[in-house]
This record gives structure tokens, sequence and C-alpha cells, in this order.
């Protein structure tokens, strides 16, 4: 059921992680979250320490938000884990919820970036270490939780050629923390910057 929301802020952050912020609803779909909330849970299965604000939700089913309610949806290396239809089908739903004029903004690994390094790497293992950063692989950790290895890469054109299909009439590349978003810094961490790719788009 989707959320009525009043405000004129609401700001969602999508797969935030541990990195949850203050004033954002913080939407994760790890499943040490619910583990993490049982009694004694972080002791018995010793889950991540899971900030109280997050919540676990599962964006491939939809957002939990009315059309045209949110104002700011930020989302940071979580669209390469999906299929490009998944992801596709999650850029309608960003779009929809979005109020006029509302910001998506989508960080994602840059492929360009990966595959720059890989053609510098002179060393022996350089094509293993090149397939071991895509994170393509399968694994038990897939069973568990869907999308926990990458599905897809993004260089600047696809992803803003996916936004595109979504209705976002002109996604455009940014520079890291160079957003419309009020105080991005908080949001936006320094750990992944020398990877990513910074994709606004405005509603």
């Amino acid at each position: 059921m989707a959320t009525t929301v009043a405000s004129q802020s609401v700001k969602v952050n999508i797969g935030c992680g541990l990195s949850g912020v203050p004033g954002w609803y913080n939407l994760d779909n790890s499943p040490t979250i619910a583990l993490s909330r049982l009694p004694f849970g972080p002791r018995l299965f010793k889950t991540p320490p899971w900030p109280p604000d997050v919540r676990r939700h599962d964006v491939t089913k939809g957002l939990p938000f009315a059309s045209g309610s949110v104002a700011y949806i930020y989302s940071s290396h979580t669209f390469e884990h999906f299929t490009y239809e998944q992801s596709l089908a999650l850029a309608e739903e960003c779009f929809r919820v979005l109020q006029p004029g509302g910001i998506l903004r989508v960080v994602v690994p840059d492929l360009k970036l990966i595959v720059r390094s890989y053609l510098h790497d002179e060393s022996a293992m350089a094509s293993h270490n090149f397939l071991q950063r895509l994170c393509l692989n399968r694994g038990i950790r897939d069973l568990l939780h869907p999308g926990a290895n990458h599905s897809q890469m993004f260089d600047n054109r696809s992803l803003c050629h996916l936004l595109q299909a979504a209705g976002f009439s002109r996604p455009a590349v940014c520079q890291f923390r160079g957003s419309a978003i009020p105080e991005i810094e908080r949001i936006e961490g320094e750990e992944r910057r020398s990877e990513s790719l910074y994709v606004e788009a405005l509603k």
C-alpha cells in the first residue's frame, strides 16, 4: 500500500546499506535487517549494525509512496544489482512517486573507469582483477539475498538512456556532490568517489 505523504520535502534513499541518513526514508532489502531486529539477533547471527531507521523493502516490487509525493530520491551502488528490466521498472517507479520538479540521483560503478584501470594494469593477473571488480559472479549469496552480486554495469550513455526510457527528459552526468539536492554531503560518501558515475535527473 502506498504511503500518503503531505510534506513537500520527502527524501528517499534506495539501497542505503548501513549508511542510513536521518530525515530520509532509508530503504534496503538485506535479510540481515530482520535478523538484527530480533532479541539477541545481532549477537546470535552476527548481523551488521543496522541503523534503526533503515526499513527493509524490496524496491523491485515498487516504492511504498503515493504518486507525486516525493521531493528527492538518492540511490548509490544499487541499480547495477538488478537486471535491466528491473532497473527500468524501478526508474519508472521513481518517476511516478516524484513530484513535479523532483530530483532522482543515481550513483553506480563506472564501467569506463573500471575498463580504463584494466587497460593500465600491467600485472599478470590484470584480467582476473578486472572480472573480480565487475562482481558478475553468482553464488550461494544470491539464494539468500537476491541481487547480492551485480547483474549489469553502466557507463554514462547506458545510465542516461535508462532514465530517459523511464520518462526523465534530460538526465545529466554530474560530479561528486555536485547536486541540486540540498545537503548532498550528508548522504554522498567519499568511500566510492574514485569508482563512481553520478547521474541526476529532474522530473
